[in-house]
Order: C-alpha cells, then structure tokens, then sequence
C-alpha cells in the first residue's frame, strides 16, 4: 500500500510521517510532500497511491478565499479513485464547508488523536485492498474509468499504452504495466515485460506460453518463466488467493 501525505507544516509532517512508519506494516510506502505544486506533481508522475492524507488549510490565502479547499476540489475531481482523509486545527470552520461540497473520505482534527487517527487510516486501506479486487481505476482519453477486476483477461503494454482486455471488449489505457500491477491483486502473473494476465482465463500452460480462454497466447519471458509458472500453480491450488 502506498500513502501520500501533505502538509506544509515541516514539523507536523514529520511527526506524523513517525508515527505511521512506526504503527504500520513496514511493506507499506510512505511520501511526503509539503505544498500544492508538489502535491500535483507527485500525482501526475504516479496516480498509484492508495490514500492522501492531507492539510485542508494547505497554502491557504486569506485574498482567495481559501486556496487549500480549492486545491482539495482539485484532487478529487481529477482522481477520483483516491480516498482524502482532511485534517485541520479548524474543524467547525471547514467542516459544512468540505463535507456538503466535497465528502472526502475522512476528517480528522488537529491536535491529532494519534491511535484515532491510525484506526481511520487503517480502515481506509482495508477498504482499498477489498476495492483493489474489485475494480481497476485506469486513465483514458475520457478521463478515470472503473473496469471491473474480474473481467479483465489480459493486459499488453507498449510503452505507455497499456491494452486492458476484457470479456468481449477492450480498453486503451496510458501508464506503465509496472505500476498498473500495483493496482491490481497479487494473483495476477506478469509473465512478460509487456503482459500481465489474470490466471482466471489461463486454459493451459505450455512452457512458453500461457494459452487463454480465448484462444491468445501470451508470451512467458524466460526470466520470468520459474515465477509464473510458481505463481499460476499456486493460483491453481487456491483460486481465491
């Protein structure tokens, strides 16, 4: 699991960044980022992040009304897929504000209840990994799209153009295979540098090749050969996995 957190108060950043290094699993990544350009830049460079906990009050400015809202409506409209958790030092001035025209997915105030602000974290990534098996968020020309986990058969990458193939259809996505597989269950097999596919479709095994449903064949590399072939074994003695 990957977490971004944002605040442009040095010291609060890092004493927070302490203690959810301290309290969560050491398999999970955590950046930090102190401002709004470098928050946008962050998530344009990888949209792959599982939450954002972030400083409602974030380079505000009085003369424009409240710049950290704005930058907060941003967040949301461009990457909807990712859960906001809010925190403030002013809860009752923001709180109608942000929630009527935002609903984030948590708000958390300052001084920070530490062990309430781990149970909300915590139950946001659970929520994560249980939507990670059921839906895939993948950028298209129209924007965001939802593809339904289980549907998908395969998916070919050429350069940044990722081809998501599904149950009588395909999609054309932008990003890179490496990153999409964060976002995907660990069952899937990237058995080439260029292909991940879902073992749920996987009609055969041939040394080289895995033979799909449909009839494709997908390119086992061989320096990922052991691995997949371990992985789509495994898969095979527990499907649910």
């Amino acid at each position: 699991m990957k977490l971004l957190i944002c605040d442009d108060d040095p010291a609060f950043l890092e004493q927070i960044h302490v203690f959810l290094r301290r309290n969560l699993p050491d398999s999970f990544q955590l950046e930090l980022t102190g401002g709004r350009e470098e928050l946008f830049g962050r998530l344009e460079a990888d949209a792959a992040y599982d939450l954002l906990l972030m400083d409602i009050r974030l380079e505000e400015r009085q003369e424009d009304n409240g710049n950290g809202i704005e930058t907060a409506r941003q967040v949301l409209e461009q990457y909807p897929q990712l859960p906001v958790i809010f925190i403030t030092g002013y809860p009752d001035l923001y709180y109608e504000r942000v929630f009527l025209s935002l609903r984030p997915w948590g708000f958390v105030k300052k001084p920070v209840d530490w062990e309430l602000l781990l149970a909300v974290v915590q139950k946001c990534l659970r929520e994560q990994e249980e939507n990670k098996r059921q839906c895939l968020p993948v950028r298209t020309k129209k924007g965001v799209t939802q593809l339904p986990v289980r549907e998908i058969r395969y998916v070919e990458s050429q350069g940044h153009v990722l081809t998501v193939y599904m149950k009588g259809e395909s999609h054309e996505a932008y990003g890179r295979i490496a990153e999409l597989q964060k976002l995907l269950p660990a069952y899937f097999i990237h058995c080439h540098k260029s292909f991940l596919v879902n073992p749920v479709y996987i009609k055969s095994y041939e040394n080289k090749v895995f033979v799909m449903e449909d009839g494709a064949k997908i390119p086992i590399s061989q320096a990922r050969r052991k691995e997949a072939r371990q992985k789509f074994f495994d898969w095979l003695q527990n499907p649910e996995g």
